[in-house]
């Protein structure tokens, strides 16, 4: 029993060391161990891997007036990206060396997601971000 308690608590110190669930505005993401996180104004966030490898932005705004295509259109320019990409009204594009972009609308809010950069945690923090 006290084995089997060990055990236990010991993977759940390696689980929370892993990640760490976090809620901001409009979505929630697991925070890969050792990635900084920094919040603007509730609308956007950023999160950081260590050595700045990677940086991540989820902004979540409202669609009001928005035509995602539009405001999808408009970043890209100002960006110097690619052509949009649209599948299921959701709009992508690529910048820079590695960057990638992603805007679609959803209920009242208009989301972006922008990836920069390559780190091992990028993708399981990408799949961890639940809507809310």
């Amino acid at each position: 029993m006290q084995k089997n308690l060990f055990v236990f608590f010991a993977l759940l110190l390696f689980l929370s060391a892993i990640a760490m669930a976090r809620d901001f505005n409009g979505f929630s993401a697991d925070v890969p161990s050792g990635w900084e996180v920094i919040e603007e104004k509730d609308a956007m966030v950023g999160f950081v891997s260590p050595g700045r490898e990677a940086v991540v932005t989820v902004t979540v705004a409202s669609s009001r007036d928005v035509d995602p295509a539009a405001f999808a259109a408009e970043m890209a320019q100002g960006l110097g990206g690619s052509e949009l990409v649209e599948e299921d009204g959701v709009y992508s594009f690529a910048f820079g060396e590695n960057g990638v972009a992603v805007v679609h609308a959803a209920d009242a809010d208009l989301r972006v997601i922008t990836i920069m950069g390559e780190h091992a945690a990028l993708e399981s923090l990408i799949d961890s971000i639940e809507w809310h």
